[in-house]
């Protein structure tokens, strides 16, 4: 009977551990379609990189007034802390003469406003080419036809007249025409059109109302002009010191003029030309072979996003895309009040080297 039971006892036992191992390897069993492993660990997932917060340096060349690029630079360093802004000021002809001498090893990364299409056919190779991400939402006359030029605003040419010193000279000045009186010899200040990119505004105004480039009205318009005219290498010296006090009308720029009124200047006021005021696109380039061409292009994608155009008019410039802005500058005035011409702005351009020969030739005369 014992030996029955230990029998028993052992065939139990072993049908217990067949169970076991039945159940064993049902669980190791691989689905339909799967591959068996050799292990049942799961796999780490694989976790998307995060992308690195855009940093470094950014060596900006500009013509833009101080007030102006510190709103837009600001905000754009507000936008990127990481890079590291370092720039030089100058005129738009020192600008481009130092671009043009440091090509063989750029040390900027940018050249920041004064750049009009014209530049494009003197200094284009100069420049990298790089269309910007909003540049298909731009305006037909904004949009980046060369490759290398970013448009950003518009800029109209002005007179600034000092208050006080029109009354003293007995005089009221309308227009162009007006600054030819005698009584101003020596009162009219205006900047270089050959190193000053707003000069430059203001001498296509002038040849565009008085007949054209190689008009001869509009150039002995200029020579009698030459007559009254201080000319200054710097075009922010037009402006400041007309409100100084020291002149009576300076051939300047919208912008500078609004901003001033904007922030409370008195005893001056703008005058645009009844004879007519054109217009011309501004715009911004990538220095070629620059060492920060990313943050060069975040730059140049970050002057035509909706927040610096707001703040382009902000600073009493016209931006690109106005048309579309709920911010308002009341010191800007409808262009449907004031006498606006179009410009032959691709004949000025491809002229623009005769126009500076002719410029010289009178000022040599004048004694310039």
């Amino acid at each position: 009977m014992k030996k029955f039971l230990a029998v028993l006892l052992a065939l139990v036992m072993a049908l217990a551990l067949v169970a076991c191992g039945g159940q064993k390897d049902e669980q190791k069993e691989p689905a339909d379609g799967q591959q068996q492993t050799g292990t049942d660990q799961k796999e780490p997932e694989q976790q998307p990189e995060t992308p690195s917060e855009p940093s470094g340096p950014l060596n900006v060349y500009t013509t833009v007034s101080e007030l102006q690029y510190n709103a837009i630079m600001g905000a754009f360093q507000e936008k990127y802390p990481k890079i590291e802004v370092n720039y030089t000021q100058a005129g738009a002809g020192d600008c481009k003469t130092r671009i043009q001498a440091e090509s063989g090893n750029p040390q900027g990364d940018i050249m920041f406003g004064g750049l009009v299409y014209a530049d494009t056919l003197s200094y284009g190779e100069y420049f990298e080419e790089y269309v910007c991400l909003n540049d298909n939402l731009m305006p037909e006359e904004f949009k980046n036809t060369t490759g290398v030029l970013t448009y950003h605003d518009a800029q109209i040419p002005c007179l600034w007249v000092n208050d006080e010193l029109e009354a003293e000279a007995g005089v009221t000045i309308t227009g162009y025409k007006d600054l030819l009186d005698p009584k101003l010899e020596g009162m009219i200040v205006g900047a270089d059109p050959t190193a000053s990119s707003s000069a430059w505004n203001q001498l296509q105004c002038i040849l565009t109302d008085f007949g054209g480039w190689d008009s001869d009205e509009a150039w002995d318009y200029i020579d009698q002009l030459m007559n009254n005219m201080v000319i200054t290498s710097s075009s922010s010296g037009v402006y400041k010191t007309v409100f100084d006090g020291e002149y009576v009308c300076g051939l300047t720029y919208e912008p500078a003029c609004v901003k001033m009124l904007d922030q409370g200047a008195e005893g001056v006021h703008i005058v645009y030309p009844v004879e007519g005021v054109t217009s011309i696109a501004f715009g911004s380039a990538i220095i070629k072979g620059c060492k920060n061409l990313d943050n060069a292009k975040l730059f140049m994608d970050f002057l035509q996003s909706d927040e610096c155009q707001a703040i382009y008019l902000e600073c009493g410039a016209r931006p690109a895309t106005s048309s579309k802005l709920d911010v308002a500058n009341d010191w800007i005035v409808d262009l449907s009040t004031i006498n606006y011409l179009e410009a032959d702005t691709l004949a000025l351009a491809n002229n623009q080297p005769a126009i500076f020969e002719r410029w010289n030739q009178l000022t040599t005369q004048h004694g310039g």
